[in-house]
């Protein structure tokens, strides 16, 4: 597989992503070989800060993870990885697991999260990524292993 880097701005994003504002948390990718390199900046005004919590707005671990996954769906649709035997369908792509899952650092309105995924095994119709993200260069969270199933469109 090529090593080139391949650059995506929020736009090439939103073009392709299934997930759309305001639950997409990637603003730009990179990816190069097996791995992808997204970055999100918690906003004040994430509707999911509202009520978490009360005068002390905390970005949920659950949304951390799916940062950690939406990536790995980024990585799908867009690595042109040699495994892929066709072009992935976006709307048969779905989240089935993440193991050694933990959230190391309370992530805040302002923290710019940098998130890696490295594919483990890709083989049609499960592929598998170990992921990882930082808060302002701070380890934030973790997952030994983010499953994702997938299909290629008709």
């Amino acid at each position: 597989m090529s090593e080139e880097k391949k650059v995506f701005t929020k736009q090439d994003i939103l073009d392709v992503m299934p997930q759309q504002p305001p639950f997409l948390f990637l603003d730009e990718v990179e990816i190069c070989g097996d791995e992808a390199v997204g970055r999100y900046t918690i906003s004040e005004k994430e509707h999911i800060l509202e009520g978490h919590f009360k005068g002390n707005p905390v970005f949920p671990g659950t949304i951390m993870l799916e940062a950690l996954g939406q990536l790995g769906v980024f990585y799908l649709l867009k690595s042109g990885n040699p495994a892929l035997k066709g072009e992935v369908d976006a709307s048969k792509i779905f989240f089935i697991s993440a193991d050694g899952a933990r959230c190391s650092r309370i992530c805040r309105p302002g923290d710019t999260l940098e998130i890696k995924a490295r594919v483990t095994r890709l083989r049609h119709p499960i592929s598998n990524f170990e992921a990882s993200m930082t808060a302002n260069g701070e380890k934030a969270a973790y997952a030994e292993k983010i499953a994702l199933t997938f299909d290629y469109k008709s």
